[in-house]
């Protein structure tokens, strides 16, 4: 005689939850940062658990303008250090324009472990300290770097540099993209 598994009755209710999960989170929407603060957006992604890599972000401010994007390939990663590398390289662009020093700076990525990374240094993986002992020099340049979790849903600016680079690309060669030119914070 046939019984139902006592671990699935008793958690019928979360196992719902669990496959309506998409519905829930199809209302997570961007926005904008708070007036005097500007949003990075990054994702990276790797072909493979590693293997061809590339990193891309689109900066915004709390109107939601487009300030700057970029789209890199980064050679061949696993996807946690791919996301890793595209906020490394956001923080970078944003320290080298001095319009941008001692604004508060959100970075927002789809990667759990990376963001965990960034608050929890023990759990840092070992062989790449030198990213971020780099990211700890460039928070001298800002009043405030904030990193936060995003749903994949809601990080799709994030990879339209990357997918405009493959576009362009008519040839085997990776193309980088990086647009970086601040019309206005405001």
């Amino acid at each position: 005689m046939w019984s139902p598994p006592t671990d699935l009755i008793r958690s019928a209710d979360g196992l719902f939850r669990w496959s309506n999960a998409h519905s829930f989170r199809i209302n997570n929407m961007w926005s904008p940062p708070m007036i005097n603060s500007l949003k990075w957006n990054v994702d990276g992604y790797s072909l493979g658990k590693s293997g061809p890599s590339r990193i891309g972000g689109v900066l915004r401010n709390h109107h939601g303008h487009l300030l700057g994007m970029f789209s890199i390939p980064v050679g061949i990663l696993d996807s946690n250090i791919a996301e890793l590398r595209a906020i490394v390289k956001a923080i970078e662009l944003s320290a080298s324009n001095c319009l941008l020093h001692h604004q508060h700076l959100i970075i927002e990525s789809d990667s759990t472990n990376v963001i965990s990374w960034m608050y929890k240094p023990h759990i840092r993986p070992w062989k790449h300290h030198n990213l971020f002992s780099f990211v700890n020099r460039l928070n001298a340049f800002f009043g405030l770097i904030t990193f936060s979790h995003i749903f994949r849903e809601s990080n799709c600016l994030a990879t339209l540099p990357m997918l405009l680079a493959r576009c362009i690309s008519l040839t085997p060669v990776p193309r980088s993209i990086t647009i970086f030119s601040l019309m206005s914070i405001d």
